[in-house]
């Protein structure tokens, strides 16, 4: 029987290249949310104790309290400080209603503890993200 967590972590940009297998064990470890508009995922410079992949809605992400980025279904935040569970690099905000799969910290490391193969995808968008920060 066809999972809709699979299917939907299958239409991710982060895991595409990621096997069935990988997205079936990720799957299992992952909580759905509903979130309301205003809800904020992240606050900046505080500790990060979540990893968020939108699934549907929109949020607004800040730096100092100026614009950074919108970002949509497919697209994710709280990956950087996921690591160390450092202070958050941006405030993440739900522009409308939210769906999203989440990831704590515990459940984020066992994830990648138990299955290497997850973290390579993750840390290239990480590596990506962080490099576009410091140029911005």
């Amino acid at each position: 029987m066809p999972d809709p967590k699979v299917d939907r972590l299958a239409q991710v940009p982060l895991f595409a290249k990621c096997s069935k297998r990988d997205l079936e064990f990720l799957a299992s470890r992952v909580d759905e949310v509903s979130l309301k508009p205003g809800h904020t995922l992240i606050r900046e410079g505080q500790p990060t104790d979540s990893f968020f992949i939108l699934m549907t809605g929109n949020v607004q992400v800040t730096r100092a309290g100026k614009p950074a980025a919108r970002l949509g279904p497919g697209e994710f935040v709280g990956e950087i400080g996921m690591l160390d569970r450092g202070p958050a690099t941006a405030t993440v905000i739900a522009d409308g209603p939210v769906n999203a799969m989440v990831l704590s910290h515990t459940q984020f490391s066992d994830a990648i503890r138990g299955n290497p193969s997850l973290a390579l995808p993750v840390m290239a968008a990480m590596a990506e993200r962080l490099r576009a920060n410091a140029l911005a």
